[in-house]
C-alpha cells in the first residue's frame, strides 16, 4: 500500500456540505432553523391538508405501497412470462414499457422498426398484443401502468377498454395506470425529438381526449399528468424535478379546464411518476415540499372543493442515472437507500431499478432481487409501523422549506418562459439540462463528487455479470409473420371505413377514443391507425 492511498483514509471529509440542488447544509440543526413552522398549516395530520405528511391517514399501515416492476421486451408473449415470474415473486403490480417503434406509432413490420423490435420494451401492434400481455392477469385486479405518451397513450387506452369490454370488465373496476404526459420523451433533446413523428398540437389535444375520457368512464384508473422520471434522468436536480413536474401539471389542468371539465372531475384520479435520487433527506424534502405546494395550489387557486383533487399521488422509481456499469453490485445499495428514502416519503408505489440497468435490461435474477429490496424493507425493517416517522426532524422540516421556497421560485420563472412546452420550444429548458450535466461530469472527473468504483475506490478486475439477450432479428421477423396474418384474416373493407372515421374525427375535433375503439374492434393496427391521424393533420414525416 502506498503513502498516499494511506494519507487518503485518514481524516476523510465532506468536499462541500450542499445537496445536489445546491442548498447549504449547516452542521447541526435545531428550534431556531425552525421558528416559522406552523404544524396545523405547514403540516397537518396525514391525511389532511396540506398532505406534507402523506396523502391517507394510516398511510402503510392501511397498506404498503404498490410493489411495482418494469416489464417489457421482446413479444408480448415474452413479456407476459416476465410478468408471470415477477407476480409469483411477490411483485403486486407492473410497469409496461413499449419499443421504440411502438412508442412513436410504427407497427413492428414497418420499415423504420428495424432492429429496434422489442429491444427497449415490448412491440404492441394490435388491440390482440395487449390482451396477450394481460393474459392470465385482469386489469380489475392487477395494476399495470401503461408507461406510454399521447398519441400513442390515446390507442393503447382504447385496446384497454376493448379488453375489458370483451371480458365483461366493468370499466368502473378497472384499477393501474395511464400515463399521458405529452412531454413523456421531449426532454432532453430538441423538441424535434418527437415531433418528427407526430403533430405537437396533436399530442396535447389527445392528451385532454384522454383525461375526458377517463374522467367520464373509469373512476378507479389513475392518469398520469407528468413522468418527471424522465425529466430527472436528463440530469436536472430535485428542485428543478419538482418545479418542472408541478408547473406542467398546472398548465394540463387548465387545458383541462378550458375544454369544459370542472377541476374535480379529473383531478381526483390524477397521479405522477417521479425519480427518487441518491441524496437521502433532499428527497424526502422534496416530496413533502411538492405535495404541500399541489394541495395549496390545487384549493386556491383551481378551486378544487373534492378532498381527494388535493392529494399529490406519486410513484417512484429508484434513479437510473446513479446506477454504474463499473462494479455493478454496489447499485443495490444505491438503489436500497432510494428505496428506503422513496418508503420514508411516503410514496404509493414503488419501483427498485435492478443493479444491472447500467448494461441492460433487467435480468429474472436481478429483477427479484431489486424486489427482494422493497419486500426486506416493508417486512423486516419497521420503518412503515407508524406514519411519517420524519416528522419533526428539525433537518428534515427545515430542508422541507427551503425545497418548497426554491420550487416556487423556480415555477415563476417557468411561467415568465410561458410553461414547460415553451421553454422546450425555446431552447430554454435544453440549455438547463445541458448544464446540469455539464456539472454534474465535471465534478465526477476532478474527484469534487465522489462516486464510488467510478472516480475512487477502484477495482483492478469489474466483475461478470449475466446481461439480458437482445434477439431483434428474431423478435422482429415473428413480429411481421404475425402482424402479415393478422391483416390477412380480416374485412379490410371494414377495416379502411374504420380508418376514414378517424380522419374524419380529427378534423370534426370529436374526442378520439370512441372512435379509435371502434377503429381496433375491426383490427386496425397501431400503425394505421397514427398514419390516419396524421394524414388528417396533414402531417408527413417521410
Amino acid at each position: 500500500m502506498t503513502e498516499k492511498q494511506i494519507e487518503q483514509t485518514k481524516g476523510e471529509k465532506l468536499n462541500q456540505a450542499l445537496t445536489p440542488s445546491g442548498i447549504p447544509i449547516l452542521e447541526v440543526y435545531g428550534p431556531k432553523n425552525i421558528t416559522e413552522l406552523d404544524y396545523e398549516k405547514d403540516l397537518g395530520q396525514p391525511g389532511e391538508f396540506p398532505f406534507t405528511r402523506g396523502v391517507y391517514p394510516n398511510m402503510y399501515r392501511g397498506r404498503f405501497a404498490t410493489r411495482r416492476f418494469q416489464v417489457g421486451f421482446g413479444t408480448p408473449q415474452e413479456t407476459h412470462e416476465r410478468m408471470k415470474y415477477l407476480f409469483k415473486e411477490g411483485t403486486n403490480g407492473f410497469v409496461l414499457t413499449i419499443d421504440l417503434p411502438t412508442s412513436y406509432g410504427f407497427d413492428s413490420d414497418d420499415v423504420i422498426a428495424e432492429g429496434e423490435v422489442g429491444v427497449t420494451g415490448v412491440a404492441i401492434s394490435t388491440a390482440e398484443d395487449l390482451a396477450e400481455i394481460y393474459s392470465e392477469f385482469t386489469p380489475d385486479n392487477v395494476s399495470v401502468s401503461l408507461s406510454i405518451r399521447p398519441p400513442v397513450s390515446a390507442v393503447t387506452l382504447s385496446m384497454l377498454t376493448l379488453l375489458a369490454t370483451r371480458r365483461n370488465i366493468p370499466l368502473n373496476t378497472v384499477i393501474g395506470t395511464q400515463q399521458n404526459d405529452p412531454l413523456f420523451q421531449m426532454s432532453g433533446g430538441p423538441l424535434q425529438t418527437i415531433t418528427q413523428f407526430f403533430p405537437l398540437d396533436g399530442t396535447l389535444r389527445l392528451n385532454i381526449d384522454i383525461i375526458e375520457f377517463m374522467a367520464k368512464n373509469y373512476p378507479k384508473l389513475n392518469w398520469m399528468v407528468t413522468n418527471s422520471y424522465n425529466l430527472r434522468e436528463t440530469g436536472l436536480s430535485a428542485v428543478e424535478e419538482g418545479a418542472f413536474t408541478l408547473g406542467h401539471a398546472f398548465n394540463v389542468f387548465e387545458n383541462a379546464i378550458a375544454r369544459g371539465l370542472n377541476i374535480d372531475d379529473f383531478a381526483p384520479r390524477a397521479s405522477f411518476f417521479c425519480s427518487c435520487g441518491i441524496d437521502f433527506f433532499e428527497e424526502v424534502a422534496k416530496f413533502r415540499a411538492m405535495r404541500r405546494i399541489y394541495a395549496r395550489t390545487l384549493r386556491d387557486k383551481y378551486g378544487a372543493k373534492d378532498p381527494r383533487s388535493l392529494r399529490f399521488r406519486s410513484s417512484v422509481q429508484t434513479a437510473g442515472n446513479a446506477l454504474t456499469t463499473q462494479q455493478p453490485l454496489n447499485n443495490i445499495i444505491r438503489t436500497t437507500t432510494q428505496a428506503l428514502a422513496s418508503t420514508l416519503s411516503g410514496l404509493q408505489s414503488i419501483q427498485v431499478a435492478s443493479y444491472d440497468e447500467g448494461h441492460g435490461l433487467p435480468t429474472e435474477e436481478s429483477s427479484r432481487i431489486a424486489l427482494r429490496i422493497q419486500q426486506i424493507i416493508g417486512y423486516e425493517t419497521g420503518v412503515t409501523q407508524t406514519v411519517d416517522p420524519l416528522a419533526g426532524s428539525y433537518y428534515v422540516e427545515a430542508l422541507t422549506d427551503e425545497v418548497e421556497e426554491r420550487i416556487l421560485t423556480l415555477m415563476e420563472e417557468l411561467d415568465k418562459q410561458g410553461g414547460l412546452i415553451e421553454s422546450v420550444k425555446s431552447g430554454w429548458l435544453e440549455s438547463r439540462i445541458l448544464a446540469a450535466r455539464l456539472k454534474t461530469q465535471r465534478a465526477i472527473e476532478t474527484g469534487e463528487k465522489t462516486l464510488v468504483g467510478v472516480n475512487k475506490f477502484l477495482v483492478e478486475e469489474e466483475p461478470n455479470i449475466a446481461i439480458h439477450q437482445i434477439r431483434s432479428e428474431e423478435w422482429g421477423a415473428k413480429r411481421a409473420n404475425y402482424l402479415k396474418e393478422y391483416r390477412n384474416n380480416r374485412d379490410n373493407r371494414s377495416t379502411s371505413k374504420a380508418i376514414e372515421d378517424i380522419k374524419n374525427a380529427i378534423k370534426a375535433e370529436k374526442n378520439m377514443i370512441p372512435v379509435i375503439i371502434e377503429a381496433l374492434k375491426v383490427k386496425a393496427t397501431m400503425g394505421e391507425i397514427h398514419e390516419a391521424m396524421r394524414n388528417a393533420y396533414g402531417f408527413a414525416f417521410r
